[in-house]
């Protein structure tokens, strides 16, 4: 989300990290969550055509996989979203599904820049602060 969207302090990092998994041939599992809230950020700017552009790199890239929020997902979603809080770490319902669906999808480790997603899940976290 952060190459797409430029931002000053991640485009380094991120930009990287997809040279890294297109020239070792590495899947991708994104959230479809995760491209609702770039578009929505490029409508709410008026600019639909950069949201239409979202969409044709997250469907035809061919190392990122977007997928759906199935029932799986949003069942798991749940379920992390009322762990966290009952431990007073703290996850949006957006985080919840965007976690959730890389639990569901099997991914060996998350590029995020959520740092609490480490209390929250089992699998190895990375945040682009740490990359």
């Amino acid at each position: 989300m952060r190459l797409l969207q430029m931002h000053p302090d991640y485009y380094p990092v991120v930009s990287g990290v997809l040279d890294f998994v297109y020239e070792k041939n590495i899947q991708i599992v994104v959230s479809s969550i995760t491209l609702f809230e770039i578009c929505e950020k490029a409508y709410g700017s008026n600019a639909p055509v950069l949201a239409r552009e979202y969409r044709e790199f997250f469907e035809h890239s061919a190392n990122v996989r977007l997928c759906e929020v199935s029932s799986e997902v949003a069942v798991k979603a749940a379920e992390l979203f009322a762990a966290a809080a009952r431990t007073n770490h703290k996850l949006t319902e957006n985080e919840s599904i965007r976690l959730a669906t890389a639990y569901v999808n099997g991914a060996d480790s998350i590029l995020t820049e959520c740092a609490n997603f480490r209390e929250a899940t089992d699998i190895p976290v990375v945040t682009l602060d740490e990359v």
